[in-house]
């Protein structure tokens, strides 16, 4: 059976009016080669494999899980016992699925698939536009690999995306594995994100997934770690200032952990996202500020006070309206804020025509928070943390100053919305 021939439903899944999402059906996977633990049960990267594939179809929009007709059933039953599920699991034939009215498309897989979320979506709203009824359509360990329909739909994730891979033995576990990592880049990542941070926070999340610790936890101890480097920077010593950076690095390399242990293990919130841009903010300004605080501790220049004191205001002020408008969408994640910038949303982007736009969309790396936390901490280390001082304060500036323009061009998309509602009100109804 190819993917595109119909496969049998259960009869209740039919013949209602047509949901959002898809149903996801399992297929009993071939048995274990060792004659050990099922592979469908066993810890990938935190969680069994069975429960990361109806997580993923969850995230994708899946509405219920439909559990194979024979097979080690029971055992799927205490993989999928997890509160991140939220959608229902069904015994094959459940009459129960008919008092749900569920007519959606059907995804079949075997219980041992690890899919890229993307591939899940791609599919369900290919199924959907089949003005025929749900489609359908299945996964075939050994043919679908190949097939165009879910190479398309793997596409879709991006160049971090992945095809499915089905976990039978030692080599295709370490292959997914290496696949679900690789998916956690990121390309709005700097220079130095991708070439050092992103390595090393890779390194080190395989192996946080593998303790109870949560996401938020770690976001917490990577804050701690950063103010610990600002207050380091205090001291204003040559040694000082270079722990300070360097903790100061390491809380930027850190920082990418509880991100990718959220989408891992799918415990991913807006209490995480807020923890996460408020504690880089938090060591950002803990650690110019201090810097400048001991520079002029040391020196007696007042001049790195004011220096300190215009980094520090210019973030306060630019992360204060940055807040306000995240607040207002209901988000915690600083890459939602329209900086019309780089790779960041907004029309200054779409339209970087002229020389100036252009000028900072080329430069806009070195102001990426790795790139100029690494340049912080080499710069601590020969000497040069003042003349870098001196630097980012005129970038935070300038950052100020686009956050400025930001916030001018929505008020003026506002304004200009509410003047054609007045021009053009809605006519009455008859």
């Amino acid at each position: 059976m190819t993917n595109h021939e119909a496969i049998t439903r259960p009869a209740a899944i039919a013949g209602f009016a047509k949901p959002d999402g898809f149903v996801l059906v399992l297929e009993t996977p071939a048995p274990s080669d060792d004659g050990a633990e099922p592979w469908f049960g066993r810890r990938l990267l935190g969680l069994p494999v069975l429960l990361r594939l109806v997580l993923t179809a969850q995230a994708a929009g899946a509405r219920a899980v439909v559990l194979p007709a024979r097979g080690d059933v029971e055992n799927m039953r205490r993989a999928l016992a997890d509160d991140r599920r939220k959608i229902d699991v069904y015994a094959h034939g459940d009459s129960n699925l008919e008092a749900r009215r569920l007519d959606a498309p059907v995804i079949r897989v075997p219980a041992n698939l690890v899919v890229h979320r993307a591939a899940f979506g791609a599919l369900a709203a290919r199924l959907g536009e089949n003005t025929a009824g749900a489609g359908e359509i299945a996964f075939v360990s050994g043919a679908s690999e190949t097939d165009a329909a879910w190479q398309a739909a793997s596409a879709t994730a991006g160049p971090y995306g992945f095809s499915p891979i089905a976990v039978r033995d030692r080599p295709s576990f370490d292959a997914a594995e290496k696949a679900l990592l690789r998916a956690l880049r990121k390309p709005q990542d700097g220079w130095t994100s991708t070439h050092l941070n992103r390595p090393i926070s890779l390194f080190i999340t395989r192996r946080l997934v593998a303790t109870s610790l949560r996401p938020n936890q770690v976001s917490v101890a990577i804050l701690g770690v950063g103010l610990l480097g600002a207050f380091l920077a205090t001291r204003g010593t040559y040694a000082s200032l270079v722990a300070g950076a360097a903790l100061f690095h390491t809380q930027s390399v850190l920082d990418g952990c509880d991100g990718e242990m959220s989408r891992l293990t799918f415990r991913g919130s807006h209490t995480g996202e807020w923890l996460d841009t408020v504690g880089d903010d938090l060591t950002n300004y803990g650690f110019f500020g201090g810097a400048a605080y001991g520079l002029y501790l040391q020196t007696g220049q007042p001049v790195y006070l004011a220096l300190g004191a215009l980094t520090v205001f210019c973030g306060l002020v630019g992360s204060g309206l940055e807040y306000r408008y995240l607040i207002k969408i209901g988000s915690g994640d600083l890459l939602k804020y329209p900086l019309g910038i780089g790779k960041a949303p907004g029309k200054a982007n779409e339209s970087a025509t002229s020389g100036v736009a252009k000028l900072l969309d080329a430069i806009a790396p070195l102001f990426k928070r790795d790139t100029f936390v690494f340049l912080t901490f080499l710069g601590a280390v020969v000497g040069l943390t003042g003349p870098l001082l001196a630097v980012f304060a005129v970038g935070a500036l300038g950052v100020l100053i686009a956050v400025l323009k930001a916030e001018l061009r929505m008020a003026r998309e506002r304004a200009a919305l509410a003047g054609r509602s007045l021009v053009d009100p809605v006519p009455p109804r008859d």
